[in-house]
């Protein structure tokens, strides 16, 4: 079943001082570049210069393909890789060029750097404490098509550096309208890993496994486990996975084959 997140006054959560004193440890890298073509080596290689002393941590490079939506669940279930003073440097940006304003972010003491296209609003409502700047920092170089080196690499430095960045206030109200329409949980397949396992939008919380919830994906209903070795081998189950999801796997297998699944295809919980 759903977990209910705590409702926050928004425009009370946002406070209007953002002062950036402090620098930071490690630099996260979260984006949907993959590891071929020249797009993670050319962001990465601005943060080493721009930053020698941080050190930097490609936390993920294969988020869902242009789609912020599934982005922004995934990057919320990641929370536990978090520390307060990290900054994560955030790219899922097919709106690069556009009117999308920049971000920057602090959820509890941590500091998220990207583009304003919901890629943060997930994390935003599960915060305890949170504030939101607008960028407002373009150097005159800047590509329309590159945003992710060009301006979110260098003020993620500077953030870490302790340096002062050009920021702008903004209306809470005023962030990315559609995100603000999405549900707190995804019933969708949200990533599929090297294995084929399905990572769902769904929170699974301690003790998913003995709820008797069966999960119904493109007609095929299944039950629970912990683990995949407590299947037989080729069967396919859900289990709250390592950062807190719920995930559909084969013991052995690919679901992602098995269930003829995607990114976005939809998933159902029956009692």
């Amino acid at each position: 079943m759903a977990t209910y997140y705590p409702v926050f006054d928004l425009n009370r959560l946002f406070t209007a001082g953002f002062p950036i004193d402090r620098t930071s440890d490690m630099i996260l890298i979260f984006s949907d570049f993959g590891v071929t073509g020249p797009y993670s080596g050319a962001m990465r290689a601005v943060v080493h210069r721009e930053a020698p002393d941080v050190t930097v941590c490609d936390l993920m490079v294969d988020a869902p393909d242009r789609n912020p939506k599934a982005s922004a669940y995934l990057l919320a279930a990641l929370s536990r890789e978090f520390h307060p003073g990290d900054v994560v440097l955030c790219v899922v940006d097919p709106g690069v060029g556009s009117q999308r304003r920049g971000l920057v972010v602090e959820c509890d003491g941590v500091l998220f750097v990207g583009p304003d296209n919901g890629l943060f609003e997930i994390l935003i409502r599960r915060a305890r404490k949170c504030r939101v700047k607008v960028i407002n920092w373009y150097p005159a170089n800047t590509s329309a098509s590159f945003h992710g080196r060009d301006i979110f690499a260098p003020v993620a430095c500077m953030i870490a550096k302790g340096e002062p960045v050009a920021l702008a206030d903004i209306d809470p109200a005023q962030r990315y309208v559609p995100a603000q329409s999405w549900p707190d949980e995804l019933s969708e397949i949200i990533y599929v890993d090297t294995y084929g396992n399905l990572m769902t939008g769904l929170v699974a919380a301690p003790g998913w496994q003995n709820r008797s919830l069966s999960l119904l994906i493109n007609g095929q209903l299944l039950s629970p486990a912990r683990t995949f070795s407590d299947v037989e081998l080729g069967h396919g189950f859900h289990y709250r996975n390592s950062i807190g999801l719920c995930e559909i796997a084969v013991n052995c297998g690919r679901a992602d084959q098995v269930f003829g699944a995607e990114i976005g295809t939809a998933v159902f919980i029956r009692d």
